[in-house]
């Protein structure tokens, strides 16, 4: 019973954070919150699952709430890896500017800096 509760948290965070609950909801067209959120979706199915199998109601429960709480920390988990992943990606893709624009200092009084910038006026 733990593992398939386990390998149904894992399939339903990985429903959710790839994205395939909205492509699932847009293709129904329908919304529902549970199907959006990893926990939800984790709790309400693991639910099924086990009582459809016949375990007892408390069991059932009790194994839903975990299999929840496990989500919470997958999708933190799989935020990380997520962060990790783009921080690495960007240092491998940074390209080296060579224009000369690039070399020029900036100062206050230049004219050619941002356009968000406001000179000040002598009193």
């Amino acid at each position: 019973m733990l593992k398939e509760a386990a390998l149904i948290t894992v399939s339903c965070v990985l429903f959710v954070q790839m994205g395939l609950a909205d492509a699932f909801q847009e293709a129904m067209r329908i919304r529902s919150r549970i199907v959006s959120c990893q926990k939800c979706l984790s709790f309400w199915v693991c639910l099924a699952w086990t009582i459809i199998h016949g375990y007892g109601l408390v069991v059932s429960v009790a194994v839903s709430f975990i299999a929840s709480y496990c989500a919470l920390w997958l999708s933190l988990l799989y935020d990380c890896l997520a962060l990790i992943y783009n921080q690495l990606y960007e240092q491998i893709t940074q390209t080296n500017d060579t224009s000369t624009d690039a070399e020029r200092p900036r100062s206050s009084s230049d004219t050619q800096a941002g356009g968000d910038e406001v000179s000040q006026m002598p009193e």
